[in-house]
């Protein structure tokens, strides 16, 4: 069979690609063996008119009619991104907390991160400023309710003496406690899966600031090495904040933190981190750093103090950049880095054995060199298993605590 292709001086098709299409046969044509074209039809061999090319039309997702075999209990849920308003981000603390999302500070034991987070709390709870102890300008907003989850610390001795101290609102801040059963007078433990424990606390006080401190004592219930556990307990959390409008700041302990994947997990989940500390050249000058931010720029880093009274202020601005706060940050004294390194190892498998890829993630998150955490590996005996042929490979400690193997020279 032949084609007559068009004239490459013809209009209608110059600059285009020829395409052949097959012809269109009516139902009674095929069926027919000895059916003839019309007289006045297109024949192979004859030149047809060329018919100008038609835009096709833009796909659409029709819907399928109820009772329709298509039509299931499930099906995907589309939004075009024409159909969503743009929408600003609503500061609770301008350039560091947003409404609608999750924030976390870490920082080593007795760095002063509750101190910071009642610091911010009260602060909020008087409609202020939290650095600078300043009124909120222009579109002045109400005091905000406060929301604070605390396992490890007294109401009675430390969160109410503190908050005082701050000058913050006792009458605008609510304890979370636990869970409470029917007819029951004493609360259980609250873990991150009881969201709807959370979502009735936020529901009753219409927080705009939820604290969870520390993060580690609400993660009992979660397995934090696998990641559909850990991810789902961190999506349903930034789900709560953006259903209620409220910031949720998680307080994490270093020391305490797991190297597994909730780790991971919860680096990808928060918007807004920072790290409460000291840089070793400094250790007296602590500050309030921010290392990550996914809806601006990094704000600047501000300087605090807590004195021998267990008084808390912020001294201003500080040059504490988050490099030198997060690089060489010194578990002990006066140790070599490979034994800081294996310190680091061994605090982040003492809860269990964790895959090698997340160990490594987490080590070049938190700057520790892959080469000197390999030989540290070495001096702490860890041992390295396969739960299958195609397997990953995962790190766990000695049975017994001790390593076999001594540093090298």
């Amino acid at each position: 069979m032949s084609f007559n292709r068009p004239r490459l001086g013809d209009s209608t098709y110059s600059g285009r690609p020829f395409n052949p299409r097959p012809a269109t046969l009516s139902p009674a044509a095929c069926h027919s063996p000895m059916a003839t074209a019309p007289a006045n039809s297109v024949t192979e061999t004859q030149t047809a008119e060329p018919v100008p090319l038609q835009p096709e039309p833009i796909a659409t997702f029709p819907t399928p009619p109820p009772g329709s075999t298509a039509v299931t209990d499930r099906q995907a849920d589309l939004v075009c991104l024409s159909d969503i308003e743009n929408r600003p981000v609503d500061w609770l603390w301008q350039d560091r907390l947003a409404s609608g999302t999750l924030a976390m500070l870490s920082g080593d034991p007795g760095s002063g991160k509750t101190w910071v987070a009642l610091a911010i709390a009260a602060a909020l709870s008087r409609g202020r400023v939290p650095s600078n102890r300043a009124p909120f300008t222009a579109d002045t907003r109400e005091p905000d309710t406060i929301l604070y989850a605390s396992a490890g610390n007294e109401a009675a001795e430390l969160v109410r003496s503190r908050f005082v101290k701050l000058d913050g609102d006792p009458a605008r801040l609510f304890l979370l406690r636990g869970v409470l059963s029917a007819g029951s007078t004493h609360s259980t433990s609250l873990s991150l899966r009881d969201t709807p424990m959370l979502e009735d606390a936020l529901e009753r006080t219409h927080a705009r600031l939820l604290i969870i401190d520390p993060l580690h004592s609400y993660l009992w219930a979660v397995d934090r090495h696998r990641a559909n556990e850990s991810g789902r307990a961190f999506d349903n959390l930034a789900r709560l904040a953006e259903k209620h409008r409220c910031c949720i700041l998680l307080v994490r302990h270093l020391r305490k933190r797991g190297a597994g994947q909730a780790s991971i997990e919860l680096s990808s989940a928060i918007r807004t981190e920072f790290l409460a500390g000291s840089s070793p050249d400094a250790p007296t000058q602590p500050a309030l750093v921010q290392v990550k931010s996914n809806l601006g720029p990094l704000a600047p880093s501000l300087g605090y103090t807590i004195d021998q009274t267990g008084g808390f202020s912020w001294t201003g601005p500080s040059k504490l950049t988050p490099e030198e706060l997060m690089t060489d940050r010194p578990i002990a004294a006066g140790l070599p880095r490979r034994k800081l390194v294996a310190e680091w190892l061994r605090q982040n498998l003492l809860e269990g054995k964790c895959s090698q890829y997340n160990i490594e993630a987490a080590a070049q998150r938190d700057g520790v060199c892959i080469t000197t955490l390999r030989r540290a590996k070495f001096d702490l005996g860890v041992l390295s298993t396969k739960e299958s042929v195609s397997g990953s490979w995962y790190w766990a400690l000695p049975k017994n605590g001790h390593p076999p193997n001594q540093p090298q020279t």
